[in-house]
C-alpha cells in the first residue's frame, strides 16, 4: 500500500512538472519534454512561433493565439507577461 502511494506521488509529481512542446527538426516535427518553471496539470504546450513561417507581431495574434504564448512563456521560460506590447512578445520569441 505504501508502495502504490508513493508511486502515485512520484507520477503526480511528473506531470506537474513535466511539460512536451513540438519543434521542427531536419523538416519533422519533434516532441521535446521539458521541465516546468511552475506546476500545472496542463502537459502540452504549443508554441505557435516554433516554425518559421509562423513569425507574427502582436496585432496579428488573436485571443487563443496570445493565452498560448502566455501560457508557453509562464510554463516552458519561466517569463510572466501579458503581451501587452510587441517587445514583451519578443522575450518569448527570443528563447
Amino acid at each position: 500500500m505504501k508502495t502504490l502511494f508513493t508511486a502515485l506521488a512520484l507520477l503526480l509529481l511528473g506531470v506537474l512538472f513535466t511539460g512536451t512542446d513540438q519543434t521542427l527538426e531536419d523538416g519533422y516535427a519533434e516532441t521535446r519534454f521539458f521541465i516546468k518553471k511552475s506546476p500545472t496539470l496542463r502537459i502540452r504546450f504549443d508554441n505557435i512561433f516554433a516554425y518559421e513561417a509562423d513569425d507574427k507581431s502582436l496585432v496579428e495574434l488573436n485571443h487563443d493565439q496570445r493565452q498560448q504564448v502566455m501560457d508557453y512563456c509562464r510554463y516552458r521560460l519561466g517569463i510572466v507577461t501579458q503581451l501587452q506590447n510587441q517587445e514583451q512578445l519578443e522575450r518569448c520569441k527570443a528563447r
